[in-house]
């Protein structure tokens, strides 16, 4: 028989193969920048179980040096806890001691008591036959009876001492022997240790005996043994294999002869414990994952500081628990500050984190998104990590619909493609112009021949169409501001989530109101991603994530109301599965949105692609059909759909977009329209020697100039209220010919 080999210097095409996929590819900064934190990857060759990530960096060691601070800190406090108790150290010298001393007395002390006892005796029935036979007045006969009588108690008395004193000689000499069995590896070791070291060896010997009288005595009174079984990761205590298979049968995972196999020992991967297991009997890892609450329970510790992830077969599992809150602590967007190009069709945007640490990326080249949660829940972070990334990648146009109408995007308008805050109808014109851009891109696919876009393919279909609508109930809810429209945008929106991704047409769908009318079954299918926040019922749960999604233990609801719980939510994907995730952290407030904002204008500008200086075929059609483009905020920069030039004077532009930044409130006093409007410009503020009383009624006389030119018929006398006197956005809905109600 002969075995070819192969030169370790050749070429081996399937190892080629194997590992081509481990190495980082130098242009993809997204998986460079998060390299300080551990990213889930293929473990082609099977080692993983047993080299834990934290091995792999010099953070990862100098994590693991601080968990094993931690670790003895923990084990000192369980070590003086149990001290307290009948299975304290002292308490087992003591029970050593004791039962070698009762071993050494022996059960020689019962027949040295009963030879006493005999001894006793006999000398009382002496004393007696003694005091019968020493009365004067008896008969010679009688007198010589009891004489013999004592005399025979004497021999008996003496016969009895001499039994007494035998066995307690025996008894002295087999306790001796015992003791001398019982010192003489003391003394030995004793005199060792003083021989070999001197006084240390003699404290190190008196060390081991003491450790020996507590080994000795580690069985309590009732031969109950101290052991974990009370033991919980929570009480800082350390993940054994039997505390996992209690924890498995006290949640009634397993039971009678169904066993957990440990695939791998338990390890400590960074502040946590990690261990691959098997579950035998025909359980499945969907089972245990529906029974984690209970599985927590018997560890000790929250839910989400448990992580179950299937591997292999059915009945095999990862089971990670954390020492802490693995969501306590936030961790930024690792796309903050650069300015580097990233590829987001083939990375996919920077999300949040998962459990372990990893980061969670959003593949926009494979569905859309939806997004909901209560309000302060952290919904708007996750919206702020998509525009962080998409800023990045030149190639996508990003359009945000605002249906909050706050002044939140307004400072990165400029980076947008359309920007158009709180108005229903322009969203959905913009709607049917998309759709027919999805059919546009649809029929080049079907001339090449191919289901689905490629990167190579994205220039020629147009680039990245990235739709953001912040807000979803503005729009989708028919009581709502314009609700007649509600109906045919969900319609839209469900059509264009069905299929765009496969032509580069991705939305991002968020929203604080997590109802039914707010999110329809038909939109939600067709959302392929979805995460979930906080909301407040387990219905709002299943509004986002899918019908019954909370009773298999995916329910939001769940989550507490804290500011340490913003942004954590349970997310659904093709990739991830359902997983519990926290968005990472953008600094709006300090400028972090603004900053990706600047970069991503930069980026743009090289190849051409600025908003405001190259072609755009869905606004260029919108605005020849409705006179207004809002590529960058449009005419405003406020995202405010309004007209510029002649047909539309600036104070009455100004007006409505005072409105519109304040949410589109029913009615506004004359005082806080002009504060708003000198927001927006400063040509109305006060000038030298002019009061703001002066500068608002110059303001407003102009506005009512203007109202005479555009529309004659609209009254715009100012109105009176309780607690204040101003103008209806109805009124200023009809200076602009929009569809408003009649002011009171």
């Amino acid at each position: 028989m002969s075995i070819e080999t192969t030169r370790s210097s050749s070429d081996d095409p399937e190892w080629e193969r194997l590992v081509a996929g481990l190495a980082d590819r130098p242009d993809g900064p997204v998986l460079q920048k998060t390299a300080d934190i551990p990213v889930n990857r293929t473990d082609l060759m099977g080692d993983v179980p047993l080299i834990p990530a934290w091995t792999r960096t010099p953070e990862g060691w100098k994590a693991r040096v601080a968990v094993g601070r931690i670790n003895r800190v923990r084990a000192f406090r369980r070590w003086v806890r149990r001290q307290s108790a009948e299975h304290g150290h002292a308490a087992q010298m003591f029970r050593g001691a004791r039962i070698i001393a009762l071993w050494v007395h022996g059960t020689e002390g019962a027949q040295v008591t009963a030879a006493r006892h005999e001894v006793q005796q006999a000398q009382a029935d002496y004393k007696a036959a003694k005091w019968a036979h020493d009365r004067r007045l008896l008969p010679g006969n009688e007198k010589d009876k009891r004489r013999s009588a004592m005399e025979g108690a004497f021999s008996s008395s003496v016969a009895a001492m001499g039994k007494y004193e035998t066995v307690r000689k025996g008894a002295r000499a087999k306790r001796a022997l015992r003791g001398a069995v019982a010192l003489t590896p003391l003394a030995a070791v004793e005199g060792t240790g003083f021989y070999l070291v001197g006084s240390p060896g003699g404290l190190i010997a008196t060390g081991s005996a003491l450790l020996a009288l507590a080994l000795i005595g580690r069985r309590t009174t009732a031969g109950e043994l101290y052991n974990d079984r009370s033991a919980k990761i929570g009480d800082g205590d350390r993940m054994t294999d039997e505390m996992i298979d209690r924890a498995f049968r006290e949640a009634g995972i397993i039971r009678g002869d169904q066993a957990v196999i440990f695939r791998s020992p338990v390890i400590q991967d960074g502040r946590a414990w990690l261990v691959h297991i098997e579950v035998t009997g025909g359980v499945t890892v969907d089972e245990v994952q529906k029974k984690a609450g209970p599985l927590a329970a018997g560890l000790g510790v929250p839910r989400h500081q448990m992580d179950i992830r299937h591997e292999g077969r059915e009945d095999q599992l990862s089971l990670w628990v954390s020492m802490a809150d693995p969501f306590g602590r936030a961790i930024p967007n690792p796309l903050i500050g650069t300015t580097d190009k990233v590829n987001a069709w083939r990375d996919g945007l920077p999300l949040g984190f998962d459990k372990r640490g990893s980061i969670v990326l959003a593949t926009i080249s494979d569905y859309s998104l939806l997004v909901g949660g209560t309000t302060r829940s952290g919904k708007g972070m996750a919206v702020a990590n998509i525009l962080v990334g998409a800023m990045l990648d030149p190639r996508i146009r990003v359009r945000l619909f605002d249906g909050k109408g706050t002044g939140e995007y307004v400072g990165i308008a400029a980076a947008l493609d359309t920007f158009v805050r709180r108005n229903p109808e322009r969203l959905l014109q913009f709607l049917k112009v998309l759709a027919a851009e999805l059919e546009r891109r649809t029929e080049i696919l079907v001339d090449l021949g191919v289901s689905k876009a490629t990167e190579e393919l994205l220039e020629q279909l147009g680039g990245i169409e990235l739709v953001i609508v912040d807000e979803l109930a503005t729009y989708t809810v028919k009581g709502g501001l314009n609700g007649q429209h509600a109906e045919e945008i969900v319609e839209l929106l469900s059509q264009i989530a069905a299929v765009g991704a496969a032509v580069g047409i991705v939305l991002v769908l968020a929203t604080q109101s997590p109802k039914i009318d707010v999110v329809p079954s038909r939109l939600r299918g067709n959302c392929a991603g979805r995460w979930s926040m906080r909301v407040e019922s387990a219905t709002a749960s299943n509004t986002i994530l899918g019908d019954g999604t909370a009773g298999d233990g995916y329910d939001a609801s769940k989550i507490k109301n804290s500011k340490s719980t913003r942004g954590r939510g349970w997310l659904t994907t093709p990739d991830t599965g359902f997983i519990e995730a926290r968005s990472l952290f953008v600094d709006v407030e300090n400028g972090d949105l603004r900053k990706a904002a600047k970069a991503g204008i930069e980026l743009r500008r090289a190849i051409k692609r600025l908003p405001t200086e190259c072609a755009d075929p869905i606004e260029d059609q919108l605005a020849a059909e409705t006179g207004i483009s809002m590529v960058a905020g449009g005419p405003t920069g406020k995202g405010t759909a309004v007209k510029a030039g002649a047909e539309l004077p600036e104070p009455i532009a100004l007006a409505r977009a005072a409105f519109a930044e304040a949410a589109d409130p029913s009615r506004m006093t004359s005082a806080e329209l002009h504060k708003r409007v000198t927001g927006i410009s400063s040509t109305w503020e006060p000038t030298d020697g002019e009061t703001v009383e002066q500068a608002r009624d110059q303001y407003l006389k102009a506005l009512r100039e203007a109202a005479a030119r555009v529309a004659p018929d609209v009254d715009m006398k100012a109105k009176q209220w309780s607690g204040g006197r101003g103008y209806y956005l109805a009124t200023i809905l009809d200076l602009m010919g929009e569809s408003g109600t009649q002011a009171p």
